[in-house]
């Protein structure tokens, strides 16, 4: 009998030991430290060679700290509104016609919404980041399952969805399709999927001479409970990839375009409609069923 190899123990910035070590080369290098912070984000990656070691799910909660940029945009904002207000109280209000007065308001509105953006921002991002049961990607889990209230806690729930994306999981950007569940921007249980839905667009938006161009890429996903989710990819070739995937794994439920007559259809069905379709749906199931390969004719 051959020995047992033992696995080469491998050395990376676990959390949140990662974030503290970012967080101090910011302080000590300023914007010199972000090759080094990149360079330790790619040896992290290359060390963990069978997913993180916290699991995708954490990995994915965790990364909501980014809302923490968006509340430091956002108390800028606030901060401009403020010092507007600042010297406005000082300033000669003689000769100041309505358009003054509305500037003024406009910034007491800045400055009052630019605090609860923040204070909203911050909250969520250190409730993912710090209290994973609570976050947004547990509860989309939890409320899956065919008795929420009696689901196990966070880390068997996330244990659950990891265990099938590390085995049988295929990526697309950063939407990932196992077997039984897809994680985005949060958490689709296939078996529960009755449509899909894809967007493929191009903006255009004209301003004086400049012309700004935005493409939308996304995927939505309709469950049995009515409740459609989207997830943001990045190359149409992601979003044609996961489509074809989502047709083997689910190949009874509705594809079509987003605000195609299909999607109106399966979004806005009242009760009879929606009990029509989910007859449909049983029925391709079925059907399907009976044609794959193997199957008794």
């Amino acid at each position: 009998m051959r020995p047992e190899t033992k696995e080469k123990k491998r050395l990376y910035l676990k959390w949140p030991w990662n974030l503290v070590v970012y967080v101090l080369l910011v302080i000590l290098l300023r914007v010199f430290s972000i090759p080094v912070i990149l360079l330790l984000i790619r040896w992290n990656k290359k060390q963990k060679l069978n997913g993180p070691a916290e699991g995708y799910c954490l990995q994915r909660t965790r990364g909501q700290l980014i809302l923490l940029v968006w509340a430091a945009g956002a108390l800028l904002l606030a901060a401009a509104g403020a010092a507007y207000l600042t010297l406005s109280r000082e300033a000669d209000k003689t000769g100041w016609d309505y358009m003054e007065y509305i500037k003024l308001a406009a910034a007491g509105l800045l400055a009052v919404g630019g605090v609860l953006v923040a204070g909203y921002l911050t909250y969520i991002g250190l409730r993912d980041a710090f209290c994973p049961g609570k976050s947004r990607l547990a509860r989309s889990i939890r409320d899956q399952l065919p008795y929420p209230e009696e689901a196990p806690p966070a880390k068997e729930l996330f244990a659950m969805v990891d265990d099938d994306l590390r085995r049988n999981g295929r990526w697309f950007g950063r939407l990932v399709v196992g077997r039984e569940w897809i994680l985005g921007d949060e958490v689709s249980y296939i078996p529960r999927i009755r449509g899909v839905f894809w967007r493929d667009e191009i903006r255009t938006r004209r301003s004086g001479n400049r012309v700004t161009t935005t493409c939308i890429l996304q995927l939505w996903i309709l469950d049995d409970r009515r409740q459609c989710r989207s997830t943001d990819l990045r190359q149409p070739k992601e979003l044609q990839a996961a489509l074809d995937c989502l047709r083997q794994r689910v190949p009874a439920a509705v594809f079509a375009k987003y605000d195609s007559r299909e999607y109106n259809d399966c979004i806005h069905a009242d009760e009879q409609q929606w009990y029509f379709m989910e007859w449909e749906f049983e029925r391709r199931k079925k059907q399907l069923g009976q044609n794959a390969p193997g199957s008794r004719r």
